[in-house]
């Protein structure tokens, strides 16, 4: 049985300037800030505004060597995630195997009993309930044999059911750079327009 795919966004965030970015690598915030960064995205959602286009493209120079600085980063976090949702599978996978073996208990137990039943003398000495006499015969078969199949289930499938939750790949993907570039003030707004006049 194979159990589908689990995805997750991982996030990291560091603060990005310009001065001595070929010498000083990105790194990544802390919790406190990368919170205040994500709600300062969140904000930059709602009201999307784009740089000039001379901005877009001095940072964009930048984006192959951003992501390989926090790479490490998201490495750590991706397999602290990855170690918490393995543990997570591994508890569902035991609860579900121990719930599987319960369930097959219970049904060898009342396959048993009904097994262990003594026949009723008089069924074979009365011609009229023959077919009854017969069809208990058949069941005593049938019990026997689904008491071998249950023992075999009891061992094999619990064990089934515990590797179907195991992670059989994993796979880390940079998807997308996200850059928050500060809007510029409006006394340096004021300047510019001046000199344009």
């Amino acid at each position: 049985m194979q159990r589908g795919c689990n995805e997750e966004i991982i996030l990291v965030t560091a603060a990005w300037t310009e001065a001595g970015r070929g010498t000083k690598p990105l790194r990544p915030f802390g919790t406190v800030r990368e919170e205040a960064t994500l709600g300062q995205l969140d904000q930059a959602f709602r009201n999307p505004r784009s740089p000039a286009a001379n901005v877009t493209d001095r940072i964009r120079q930048w984006a192959a060597k951003d992501a390989a600085d926090l790479e490490p980063e998201l490495q750590r976090r991706a397999e602290t995630q990855k170690s918490a949702a393995i543990k997570q599978l591994v508890a569902v996978g035991e609860a579900e195997a121990r719930s599987l073996r319960r369930l097959l208990e219970d049904q060898r137990e009342r396959v048993a009993k009904a097994d262990a039943e003594p026949d009723d003398p008089q069924l074979s000495l009365l011609p009229e309930v023959a077919a009854e006499a017969e069809q208990r015969r058949r069941d005593r078969r049938h019990w026997k044999a689904k008491l071998e199949r249950l023992a075999s289930d009891i061992e094999q499938e619990p064990e089934r059911v515990r590797q179907s939750y195991v992670v059989a790949a994993d796979r880390l993907k940079t998807i997308r750079l996200v850059r928050l570039v500060a809007a510029m003030n409006e006394p340096e707004q004021r300047h510019r327009s001046r000199k344009e006049n």
